[in-house]
């Protein structure tokens, strides 16, 4: 049976229930619906809903010509299947994808109000990007947020209501808890051996328990033109300063340690950062000098706890 023509325009107001008589779809809640009558995928955003879900992407691009939409997935990292599915697969299938806003609800009742946006096909140049998002258990993790494009220009005024997104077309960085619950942060995903992993997390935890009375951190960095996030090892924010943590204390760690500060320190944006790294054991005479002439400082551990020798400000002479 063919697909009946759809008639709404930018700005009309419609119910779920107005659309599964026309169109098929469903009434209940989910934000991503494929119509089972019709070749029709609906996505709904509610930012005053979403934002407990870490939904927080939901907007248009500054100039209007994206509409970044985040996608389904309360819990952990958001992932491709499932149902995300049919937005990735909407053109393939020769589907069309129209979004909704919410719109208040009908008047003495509770069903929401829906204001249509327009028709989109996803980017396929850059399909979606990952951000950081809390999941509904208040643990950090990554959504998937899709880069929707308008098939015709979309009024101004429908933009303005709809709002503008937090997705940023440049690098950077956004302070994250110490404990992450994500898979996604390539950085940091097969660099080293299981061992290395459990010795340099253990060094991390035995580091922060002796430095009473401070707040520890770290910082993801989305590097959106390479499609690719950084995760730092543990930044103190009482003294400004970003540690990279290595398992062992040989040059091949020191120099890599040295490279990944360097990386780091150009997206964390802060005032008199400080970058250091954290060993195990004391280094080699030569491998401070390493450090000091690339005005990084040190933290290692000794018998009493960890000994520290203070980096230069980044900059500094």
């Amino acid at each position: 049976m063919p697909s009946p023509a759809f008639r709404l325009r930018a700005g009309d107001i419609v119910t779920r229930a107005d659309l599964v008589v026309e169109y098929g779809g469903s009434v209940q809640s989910g934000g991503i619906v494929p119509s089972n009558t019709s070749n029709s995928v609906f996505v709904f955003t509610d930012p005053a809903e979403g934002t407990q879900f870490g939904y927080v992407y939901d907007g248009f691009s500054p100039d209007g010509t994206v509409f970044h939409y985040t996608g389904a997935g309360r819990d952990g990292d958001q992932k491709l299947s499932g149902s995300n599915s049919p937005i990735l697969t909407h053109a393939a299938k020769g589907r069309s994808l129209h979004a909704f806003s919410a719109a208040g609800v009908v008047a003495g009742s509770s069903t929401k109000l829906q204001r249509y946006i327009g028709e989109f096909i996803l980017d396929p140049a850059l399909p979606f990007e990952r951000m950081p998002a809390l999941d509904r258990g208040g643990a950090l993790r990554t959504v998937l947020v899709f880069r929707l494009l308008p098939v015709s220009v979309i009024p101004d005024d429908i933009v303005e209501l709809v709002g503008y997104s937090g997705v940023a077309r440049e690098p950077h960085a956004i302070s994250v808890p110490v404990e992450i619950n994500s898979t996604e942060f390539f950085e940091t995903a097969d660099r080293l051996g299981g061992l290395a992993v459990r010795r340099e997390s253990q060094l991390v935890d035995e580091f922060i328990a002796h430095q009473v009375g401070h707040t520890f951190s770290r910082w993801a960095i989305n590097l959106p033109n390479e499609r690719t996030r950084l995760l730092t090892d543990i930044y103190d924010e009482a003294d400004h300063t970003l540690y990279e943590a290595k398992a062992m204390a040989g040059r091949s760690d020191l120099r890599m340690a040295v490279g990944q500060l360097y990386d780091y320190r150009r997206h964390v944006h802060v005032n008199d950062l400080r970058c250091s790294v954290l060993l195990p054991e004391r280094p080699t005479a030569d491998l401070r000098d390493l450090l000091l002439d690339a005005g990084l400082g040190l933290a290692f551990r000794e018998q009493a706890g960890f000994a520290l020798e203070p980096p230069r400000a980044a900059g500094q002479g």
